[in-house]
């Protein structure tokens, strides 16, 4: 038998596609990786702007809130000075109306002082003439009390005038009654 040779190849292919540029487009934020294989490669952080944006934004954020705090600070001056002005109006006017009362009070004391003094000079004047009246009319009495009791002659000479003339009257109707017959 025979014996035969041996005989064996190999073939090996490495193909490595390498490109070393990198392009961000679009919203495409985050680390971007260029370089070629075997080498430092370069790495690049991008935000597209966004720090430096957000960094402006914050300014203007800041500056926002101190303006905002400059304008309430003027407003709450001008409503102190507003309610500063409005409670002093309010204090004149309640003093005003004081004043107001209290004059209107000093009148009215005034005129009953001189209602009660009228009232006053009244009374006195009625019991001063209901006491000469009471001494008028005591004097009376005791006048008619007096006659009551002791007589007054003349009181009785008018009736003794009153009588004669009586009798007289009645003479004259007589004699005329008398004649005529």
């Amino acid at each position: 038998m025979g014996k035969g040779g041996s005989s064996s190849s190999s073939t090996t292919n490495n193909n490595t596609n390498i490109n070393g540029t990198n392009a961000v487009q679009g919203d495409n934020l985050g680390v971007l990786i260029s370089g070629v294989q075997g080498s430092v490669g370069n790495i690049t952080m991008t935000d597209q702007g966004a720090t430096k944006t957000a960094g402006k934004i914050a300014e203007e954020a800041l500056n926002l809130g101190g303006d905002t705090v400059s304008a309430m600070a003027s407003s709450i001056d001008k409503t102190l000075d507003s309610n500063t002005k409005v409670s002093k109006a309010a204090f004149d006017f309640g003093e005003e109306s004081l004043k107001g009362a209290l004059s209107a009070s000093n009148k009215s004391l005034d005129k009953m002082e001189s209602v009660s003094e009228s009232a006053m000079s009244a009374l006195k004047s009625m019991a001063s003439q209901s006491n000469e009246s009471a001494r008028a009319a005591l004097t009376m009495a005791g006048d008619a009390k007096q006659r009551e009791q002791i007589g007054n002659a003349t009181e009785w000479t008018k009736v003794a005038y009153a009588i004669c003339a009586v009798l007289a009257i009645g003479a004259v109707a007589y004699a005329i009654v008398k004649g005529s017959k």
